[in-house]
């Protein structure tokens, strides 16, 4: 019996085909199409029109893929940009009326709790561990003791929201910096506060989303994109702050040409590493464990008892 999860996210779309069976995601078929429907959000309130028009494109193409499938369920859900923008019911209308997909907007605690389900499918064992998805539009983050979320929370911001008001220069200067690191400081001091008492030594960072995985590609220096070497890769916060650091030294047009670097995420990879940096400094952890799963694989895993 195959399943199918939609992410309508705020940076991304993605498909996710495929059935849960033996503890495991078996997939059948993926797709990730960057879309940037939070790009402008924050000034607005409202979806950009020419990222709307590109997102009911792409989940057309979508609807078409699923057709060629036998599909006996199907969940999609959007996040951040579809909870905050006041055109968010028309965009969902339109995407029904013509691609026959309905989008459900969850909230950011269930996002977070689905993303822990998807993670936490297929990781070790640990007492504890902190799982960090960041988003385009948020941050979502789960707290967990023996694989099992204790604190779930969402952060208001993610990696368009700190381009679009923070970097203005290409290469980003020294100011761009230190003021999205004030910012980052600013949501994150709230986190230290909720569960800094429950971060230890062995406490295990895990991460999950665009861009952990891109910096585990960069890190691994693949050509193409590969799951299974993505997946359960261990980074040292000393190979971060050596990536961030040829990163922002560059210009865009030459991160652009960085092997596994995909180009449309070249500017929105700066704010995105030094994001998790400062989480990383903030609770003393020395390596982040790569997750290529989330909130797709959550909500498959979820689908796939319900449907049971």
């Amino acid at each position: 019996m195959l399943l199918s999860s939609i992410d309508v996210g705020s940076n991304t779309i993605r498909l996710l085909i495929g059935r849960v069976e033996g503890g495991k995601v078996i997939r059948r078929k993926t797709e990730m199409v960057i879309t940037r429907l939070a790009s402008g959000i924050a000034e607005t309130g409202l979806l950009n029109p020419d990222n709307v028009e590109k997102s009911i494109s792409v989940l057309k193409a979508f609807s078409d893929i699923i057709l060629a499938y036998d599909i006996s369920h199907i969940r999609a859900v959007g996040t951040s940009a579809l909870r905050e923008a006041k055109n968010s019911e028309e965009f969902r209308e339109r995407v029904l009326a013509e691609t026959g997909i309905d989008i459900e907007v969850i909230s950011g605690e269930e996002e977070a709790e689905l993303t822990a389900r998807g993670v936490m499918f297929d990781m070790p064992e640990a007492d504890s561990s902190l799982i960090i998805d960041i988003g385009g539009g948020s941050a979502e983050w789960i707290f967990c003791r023996n694989s099992s979320p204790l604190e779930i929370g969402t952060i208001p911001t993610g990696v368009v929201k700190l381009f679009d008001k923070y970097i203005k220069s290409d290469p980003p200067s020294k100011d761009d910096i230190l003021s999205l690191k004030k910012e980052s400081d600013t949501v994150l001091s709230g986190l230290k506060t909720q569960i800094g008492h429950l971060i230890n030594s062995r406490t295990v960072f895990i991460g999950t989303a665009g861009t952990i995985t891109t910096t585990a590609a960069i890190d691994i220096g693949l050509e193409s994109y590969d799951h299974e070497k993505i997946h359960r890769h261990n980074i040292s916060i000393e190979k971060l702050y050596d990536i961030s650091e040829r990163l922002i030294s560059i210009s865009l047009s030459e991160r652009k040409k960085m092997i596994g670097l995909e180009p449309e995420r070249a500017d929105l990879i700066i704010p995105g590493i030094l994001f998790t940096i400062n989480i990383m400094e903030l609770f003393g952890f020395t390596n982040i464990l790569v997750s290529d799963d989330g909130l797709l694989e959550g909500v498959l895993i979820k689908l796939s008892e319900r449907s049971a």
